[in-house]
């Protein structure tokens, strides 16, 4: 609620400014636990007993069903922002980046104790004490810098979001502008699997549209639930998630799980960049370059279907069979262990790995029309890419099944829009 000038009354502004936040911080989650994941080793001959090697893999599973948990927390908090009269947020700001809600900076670490205490330190709920929680403090900010926060986690802003949400809902008559028909839902993507235990059936991604006070608050809650630490159908709370993990590690004696990956990889250092490593090596950067355009192409596919407009069903389709798993789980998290088995510099030990780096023109396009010829020229281009990378002699066989994949994605899009508008 505003507080400029004593003022205490919830808009429909604020509400839409929190669930953005909202939406950014759900996506730097989703960034940083698939990064951490990711870095995993892969096999025994990385100097892995079998013992330890099944270890990874139980840690590597529970850290991506989490990543798949906070996908379906930002896929909730857009279809929050349609709900509301807001614009699907799925931008975030460059790796390492402060945010005054957490002493710790969001930034892409391999997994390790030091990632393990800030992820458990961002899912901290509100019973726990800051520093049982590995929290630190804030830097000090300058008077005016930064606006009053009421809150210093991902609870807290949530319990804000709710707390504006039901003042507006009880006071306004038309806080939800648009239903499900603007909306994306699990059974839309087909991710609606039975949910059986911490491992699921499928993919823990369970949307549901909002169309009133009482959806949206189930919304809320169940993001409040999976990241704090309630029991959801059988699921343990991230927090808890990301302490056992902890506690395994340390227990297990020296060993080093996850592969020598370079914190907050970039292919290029912006002016007042600090704690980044720049990618030198000349296939790494090629490969890192094909990973950025995947990634923006991925996420340009997911705005237009969060934010579709005048869209026919045939386009809707294609957006849900071509945006959601084709480019994360044939794309995207293969591009990224293939960055991982690489050098991030001609010389040294020291490993590349994915960026999650955003383009500046990365936004909605108001005209569908010129959306879809966009759409099309980008996934052509990336097909054109990744052929190139995946020709390079010295380039890892896998890079050939992914190219491959990227082009029979691509094809089948364009062949199935094609037969509809025909």
């Amino acid at each position: 609620m505003s507080r400029v000038d004593g003022a205490m009354t919830a808009t429909r502004r604020e509400l839409i400014d929190l669930l953005t936040m909202a939406a950014e911080v759900e996506h730097s989650l989703v960034c940083q636990y698939l990064f951490a994941a990711l870095t995993l080793k892969q096999t025994e001959e990385e100097g892995l007993t079998p013992d330890q090697m099944n270890q990874v893999v139980r840690w590597e599973r529970f850290i991506l069903m989490v990543a798949r948990q906070e996908m379906e927390h930002l896929g909730l908090a857009c279809n929050l922002l349609t709900a509301v009269g807001g614009m699907p947020q799925f931008r975030h700001p460059r790796f390492p980046y402060y945010t005054p809600m957490w002493g710790h900076e969001m930034a892409l670490l391999p997994f390790g104790e030091d990632a393990l205490r800030r992820f458990i330190c961002y899912e901290r709920p509100e019973e726990i004490d800051p520093g049982d929680a590995f929290c630190v403090e804030r830097p000090a900010t300058v008077d005016g810098e930064l606006p009053p926060l009421e809150y210093s986690d991902v609870g807290e802003l949530y319990k804000r979001v709710r707390a504006v949400l039901v003042e507006l809902a009880d006071s306004t008559t038309d806080l939800f502008l648009e239903g499900a028909s603007q909306q994306v839902s699990g059974v839309d993507l087909g991710t609606d699997f039975p949910r059986v235990g911490a491992m699921g059936g499928g993919y823990d991604v369970f949307l549901f549209p909002i169309n009133n006070k009482q959806s949206a608050l189930a919304a809320i809650d169940l993001i409040t639930e999976q990241g704090e630490g309630g029991i959801v159908a059988g699921d343990l709370g991230h927090y808890q998630v990301f302490v056992n993990i902890l506690e395994q590690l340390q227990a297990a004696g020296p060993f080093q799980p996850a592969r020598n990956v370079a914190p907050n990889p970039v292919l290029y250092r912006r002016h007042g960049d600090t704690d980044v490593t720049v990618i030198d090596h000349p296939l790494s950067r090629q490969v890192l370059d094909l990973f950025m355009e995947a990634y923006n192409v991925m996420l340009l596919m997911l705005i237009r279907l969060f934010a579709h407009t005048d869209e026919s069903a045939t386009d809707i389709k294609q957006l849900q069979a071509a945006g959601f798993f084709p480019m994360m789980t044939m794309v995207i998290r293969p591009l990224s262990e293939v960055l991982t088995s690489l050098p991030a510099h001609p010389d040294g030990e020291l490993r590349a790995g994915p960026s999650f780096e955003l383009e500046p023109g990365l936004k909605f396009l108001p005209h569908s029309d010129a959306a879809w010829v966009v759409l099309g020229e980008r996934l052509d281009q990336l097909v054109a890419k990744a052929g190139a990378v995946a020709a390079q002699p010295d380039a890892p066989a896998r890079l050939a099944y992914i190219a491959e994949s990227i082009e029979l994605m691509t094809r089948r899009f364009k062949t199935e829009l094609a037969a509809a508008d025909a």
